[in-house]
């Protein structure tokens, strides 16, 4: 098999030279969250069905998609991955083994093997943008920056994707703490490229953190006409704005932004448009403002995927909306799969025996009225519900339930 060098001189397995720029640009669409990323890669394999890592990729998104639904198609292709690895080089055999163990379920050895990748091959962007979520849905912050700091240091200010790798860098040092220096890289790569809205998105974060929430509304407003290209992470965006227009005590304005912004997305049944507006809703309640039947779109979705087990934090998303309108029947189902998800000896399996469990058992208890139970369960694992992945802004809603049950 014939190796080809990158832009960045990291060298790929293809049939053709000028499948490597394809891989690029989708690695580009990919970083900037472009909705057509999907139908270019598919396009780049039908054309050169030799480059085993764009199907690596391609699989890499469904593993990140968090839906069970994708098991079977996923297994077809690692199969087919595994056919090819000896023609492929030591790296890319690497990603291979990684996604391997990411279908089985060992979240932890995906993430050694990809950061093992990064020592020898620190401008790999595939790898280094796969560690990152994985760090993220660790609750590692720590990791999640030191990642992008082990590999920035050979990175130059002219090489492809560095406005990327900057905004990466925000992101990690602003859930780690460092709030000052993550809205500088944030705002230097936005810079660099007004669409990278991950950046926007770190800088957003530092707003929120920060409590700064009349700078995060226009912060968002602004930058907004340059992601018209991207894929649902737009309306996560929007759910952040709504977060500012309740931190600035302006819940109307945010159940405006959810009724124009968050509800028409929930027809593509993605975990994180479920996650924002279920979430939101459960905020602006909290806050004593009336949503009316808008629990009731998020019902259907919620329902058919309380037993998904591919995430702690996306399954005890969905538990949020039977939980809240009292579908007793869902509810069972979910705390049932929660106690068998428990068994298991996946990395999320072995989470959930800990901090899963309890924290499901807590969002039923709370939202029928048991709120010393609730409580009980809330304040025996809060300094560990960070393992669930998703930010600080994200699980603060699990704070919130403590402060209310308490």
């Amino acid at each position: 098999m014939q190796t080809f060098e990158d832009g960045l001189g990291v060298r790929w397995s293809a049939a053709t030279a000028d499948s490597i720029p394809r891989f690029q640009a989708v690695i580009e669409g990919y970083l900037g969250s472009r909705k057509d990323v999907p139908q270019v890669l598919d396009a780049l394999i039908a054309s050169d069905p030799e480059m085993a890592m764009a199907t690596c990729f391609r699989a890499y998104l469904l593993k990140l998609a968090a839906d069970p639904r994708f098991t079977g198609p996923l297994k077809q292709l690692e199969t087919s991955l595994r056919k090819t690895a000896s023609h492929l080089t030591t790296r890319e055999q690497a990603h291979i083994e990684a996604l391997s163990n990411w279908i089985a379920g060992d979240m932890d050895r995906t993430v050694d093997i990809l950061e093992d990748i990064l020592v020898d091959h620190p401008k790999d962007m595939l790898a280094l943008r796969v560690a990152h979520y994985l760090h993220f849905y660790a609750g590692a912050s720590g990791n999640l920056r030191d990642s992008i700091a082990r590999s920035l240091s050979v990175w130059h200010e002219n090489e492809p994707f560095y406005g990327y790798l900057l905004g990466m860098q925000a992101f990690g040092l602003e859930e780690a703490g460092d709030y000052a220096e993550a809205e500088a890289a944030g705002r230097k790569a936005v810079e660099i490229n007004a669409g990278d809205i991950w950046a926007a998105h770190a800088v957003q974060h530092v707003f929120q953190m920060q409590g700064r929430f009349a700078e995060g509304i226009p912060w968002v407003e602004g930058l907004m006409p340059g992601w018209q290209s991207t894929n649902n992470f737009v309306y996560h965006m929007h759910w952040h704005k709504a977060l500012c227009h309740i931190g600035a005590g302006e819940p109307d304005a945010a159940l405006e932004l959810y009724d124009t912004y968050l509800v028409g997305p929930l027809a593509d049944d993605f975990y994180l448009d479920v996650a924002n507006s279920a979430s939101l809703l459960w905020r602006l309640e909290m806050l004593g403002v009336d949503v009316g039947d808008r629990w009731e779109p998020l019902r259907e979705l919620s329902n058919a995927r309380v037993t998904d087990g591919e995430l702690l934090f996306c399954t005890l998303h969905y538990l949020m909306t039977p939980a809240r309108v009292g579908d007793e029947d869902a509810l069972q189902r979910g705390i049932d799969h929660f106690k068998s998800w428990a068994r298991e000896s996946s990395t999320q399996g072995h989470l959930c025996r800990s901090v899963g469990l309890p924290l499901a058992e807590a969002i039923v208890d709370f939202a029928r009225g048991d709120n010393a139970r609730a409580a009980e369960l809330l304040s025996g694992i809060r300094d560990d519900i960070r393992l669930i992945g998703g930010s600080h802004a994200q699980r603060d809603i699990f704070n919130l339930f403590l402060q209310h049950a308490a």
